[in-house]
């Protein structure tokens, strides 16, 4: 595309490789697609769950699907408790402990 000292009616035409206008204008930017990650878990997610029983001092089970709760899963007791159990894994884990499948803590080789 030849450059041009002005772009007229605001018709600014990006070259196709990304950039500015002739007039300086940036119009487009290229992009890469974002890479999606798969998060892995930590511990397998029964030692979180019990881990996350431990931290309830109610009565019943708190992980226990209850269909007559019409909160989404995210708001239930069970969603808080199993977030609270993963951030409390990842604090020990930033320390330098780990906790095993068989629940023990112990130190990350």
């Amino acid at each position: 595309m030849a450059p041009r000292a002005s772009c007229p009616g605001g018709d600014h035409r990006p070259p196709s490789t990304g950039g500015s206008c002739a007039c300086g204008m940036v119009t487009r930017i290229k992009s890469s697609k974002p890479v999606r990650t798969v998060i892995k878990p930590i511990v397998p997610p029964d030692v979180r769950d019990a881990l996350a029983r431990c931290l309830y001092d109610g009565p019943g089970d708190p992980l226990a699907p209850d269909a007559t709760d019409p909160r989404p899963d995210d708001m239930r007791m069970s969603g808080i408790l199993r977030r609270r159990a993963d951030r409390m894994i990842a604090a020990l884990a930033a320390a330098g402990l780990m906790v095993t499948a068989d629940g023990e803590l112990s130190r990350a080789a």
